[in-house]
């Protein structure tokens, strides 16, 4: 997704939000790596906030289980500019028969200087008007 650009979803799950750190709507692929030397999957990434993400993913995570997420964004030339995220899994849910849902909390909190792309996309949908 482009920087500054926003989907309305977005904007109305941000206005709706009541957390102290607000989530955004952010839909794409991500690599879940578990830091203990296991195989890296794939997961769709939910939503984010500068202090953690839920993801739906195939494989099981256990609550606790210390991951390293990568997330990739196309800056305004369109180059892929990828993030890794170091985190721990929170909660894990079974989501129909496809899954699970699982929610990562940030080791840091997102800031420009760490995460510049993800920091970036949230500042710019977060502020968005509704």
């Amino acid at each position: 997704m482009k920087r500054g650009e926003t989907k309305p979803s977005a904007i109305l799950a941000a206005a709706s939000e009541r957390r102290k750190f607000v989530r955004a709507t952010l839909v794409g692929s991500a690599l879940v790596a578990p830091k203990n030397g296991g195989r890296a999957c794939t997961a769709v990434l939910d939503n984010v906030n500068r202090i953690g993400a839920g993801l739906h993913i195939k494989d099981r995570f256990a609550p606790n289980d210390k991951v390293t997420v990568s997330l990739a964004f196309l800056d305004s030339d369109q180059v892929e500019q990828q993030e890794k995220l170091d985190g721990t899994v929170a909660w894990v849910k079974p989501w129909e028969k496809k899954g699970f849902l699982i929610g990562v909390v940030w080791d840091e909190v997102v800031t420009k200087d760490k995460n510049r792309w993800l920091y970036y996309y949230l500042e710019e949908t977060l502020r968005a008007p509704v």
